[in-house]
Formats: C-alpha cells, sequence, structure tokens
C-alpha cells in the first residue's frame, strides 16, 4: 500500500483516508458488538465512540513519549487497551469485560480489513 499512496500528496492522503478510517471503525464496532452479544450502538454513537478512543489514545501516547522515562509493555499496549475498553464500556453501556471482548473483536475486524486492502493495492500496484 505505501507504494500506491506515495504518488500523492500526504496531506490529501491524509485527508482522504483519516475519515474513511474513521467511518470503517465504527461499523467495526458495530459488528464487534454484534460478535461479542452486546446491544450495538446506532452508527453516529459508534463513530462518537471510534473518534472519543482516537483522541484518548492519542493523547496518551503524546503523555508517554513526554513523561514516561522507559516505556515499556505496559505503556504501549496495556494502558491503550485500558482506555479503549473503557471508552468503549461508557459509551455502549456494557461491562468492562465485555468491552475487552468487544475491543478484541474490533481489532480484528480492522486487521482482516487493513491486510485485505493491503493486499489488494499490492495486487493493484502490480498490474499496472
Amino acid at each position: 500500500m505505501p507504494e500506491l499512496l506515495s504518488r500523492f500528496d500526504p496531506t490529501l492522503v491524509f485527508l482522504v483516508l483519516l475519515p474513511a478510517a474513521l467511518l470503517i471503525a465504527a461499523w467495526g464496532l458495530q459488528m464487534a458488538c454484534g460478535f461479542a452479544a452486546v446491544e450495538p450502538p446506532d452508527y453516529w454513537q459508534s463513530l462518537l465512540c471510534v473518534f472519543l478512543v482516537v483522541v484518548a489514545n492519542l493523547l496518551l501516547r503524546f503523555w508517554i513519549n513526554v513523561s514516561v522515562v522507559d516505556p515499556g509493555f505496559w505503556s504501549h499496549a496495556v494502558w491503550p487497551l485500558v482506555v479503549t475498553a473503557a471508552i468503549i464500556a461508557v459509551m455502549v453501556r456494557t461491562g468492562p469485560l465485555s468491552a475487552l471482548v468487544v475491543t478484541a473483536c474490533q481489532g480484528a475486524i480492522c486487521a482482516v480489513l487493513f491486510i485485505g486492502i493491503s493486499m489488494l493495492s499490492s495486487a493493484i500496484s502490480s498490474m499496472l
């Protein structure tokens, strides 16, 4: 995928792909709620939840890079997972364990979509 995107202006790619990624992640959150047997929120609430997760994780990542002297596994993997699950638990109105299951399912759905899009991009760029 990078070879296909490298031909375009980075600002344009950011402005196009960020909203698309948020929309797909909101859809993935609804699908993950269905997999986890949790009542899925409506689409706009899912979009707000995904946006809050992105902002919270960006702020957490900034704080870790500025304040934590020796960041390890906890600060790079566990804290973002806990923050994401907490936001999903509040926004979807479910328990913490169900929110962890929803987070894991959403991560798997988005990973499969990303790998599929990357494979499609590689196939298209090899044909061009």
